[in-house]
């Protein structure tokens, strides 16, 4: 693709486009009655993630109907995971059967292969490219290993994911070993996204806000800049998406991204200061901002996008789409990006 055609892959590396790009998190789709129905009539969400034609019907949903500049994959964080060996099932997040917390169950993980292992998810990618607009990138995305982790070690969802950070302390050893493994995993997987047809990429670090500074620079930094080294030479753009870790702000600037995500608790000011003039931004309204009044919508968007005026900027929510969020206020936010823009 020619970046020229996309103000998002523009805005990615860094030049300003004449329109600003927006996209919404993953979640958008799940505010969609197409998907809704997709849902009631299979029943288990695995069952969509796995199936190519229905992620990639998902993943179209956004453009189609709320006319977003760009796509995201459909497809779950968890889902490189069962390939090392550690299934799990939605219940209705993910848990897994067996949680990794030993040093004889780190060893026992999987060598992964995407094409052969992960083959579902890229035929999804390939699928979707094939009926993209040629204007219109494809997103591809996974966890950072850090928040991977976080998932297999507590075996499901948890606020402060006690049993990875009491490792860090218990056994640093053998959690730098699981992220070794968890690393090689996101690179081989980020890898053959983009030889797929990806056409950018996003590490969704959503637990990584546990850690404190001090602890990112040892247990997250490493491996994220040794992801993004091994996806240079394929010449897309990588984007970052720490959630609620603002608190290591000023270290962002040191993984390698070519932009930088941020949720709506961090100033895209301070966020621009820290990470690099003239870098690109990806933010930051408060998804809850789509439960109040048109009119407070409208003003926070341009807030936003006032802002950022003239800088490299991807209009986003600072989060997911919450599962009852109006669709009518989503469609009238992508409505507002796009008319500012056109001034």
């Amino acid at each position: 693709m020619d970046n020229t055609q996309s103000p998002f892959l523009m805005a990615c590396s860094g030049q300003v486009p004449d329109t600003t790009p927006i996209w919404i998190m993953r979640q958008a789709g799940r505010i969609l009655q197409p998907y809704r129905e997709l849902r009631r009539q299979h029943g288990s969400i695995s069952t969509l993630f796995n199936s190519p034609e229905l992620a990639a019907d998902i993943t179209l949903m956004p453009i189609d109907l709320l006319g977003v500049d760009a796509a995201i994959l459909f497809t779950d964080l968890t889902t490189p995971l069962a390939a090392l060996g550690c299934d799990f099932t939605y219940d209705p997040g993910p848990v897994f059967a067996r949680p990794v917390r030993t040093a004889a169950e780190v060893a026992a993980l999987r060598e992964v292969d995407s094409e052969t292992d992960l083959g579902f998810v890229l035929e999804t990618v390939r699928l979707v490219r094939g009926r993209l607009p040629a204007s219109v990138p494809l997103i591809g995305y996974a966890g950072g290993p850090f928040t991977l982790a976080a998932w297999l070690v507590e075996g499901h969802s948890s606020k402060d994911f006690p049993a990875l950070r009491g490792m860090l302390h218990a056994d640093p050893g053998l959690a730098h070993g699981l992220f070794e493994r968890l690393t090689d995993l996101v690179c081989n997987y980020l890898e053959a996204q983009i030889r797929a047809g990806a056409q950018a990429v996003q590490i969704f670090d959503t637990s990584i806000g546990l850690l404190s500074p001090e602890q990112y620079d040892t247990f997250a930094l490493p491996y994220l800049q040794r992801i993004c080294k091994h996806l240079a030479p394929l010449a897309v753009p990588i984007i970052y998406f720490p959630l609620a870790a603002a608190q290591s702000l000023s270290h962002f600037s040191q993984v390698g991204a070519n932009a930088l995500s941020v949720d709506w608790r961090t100033d895209l000011d301070a966020a621009r200061a820290s990470f690099g003039a003239n870098r690109p931004l990806q933010g930051n309204l408060d998804p809850c901002a789509l439960y109040g009044t048109e009119e407070n919508l409208i003003a926070a968007v341009r807030r936003i996008l006032a802002q950022s005026e003239g800088q490299p900027h991807i209009f986003n929510l600072g989060h997911g789409v919450f599962p009852d969020t109006p669709y009518a206020m989503v469609k009238l936010l992508v409505e507002t990006v796009h008319e500012f823009s056109r001034k």
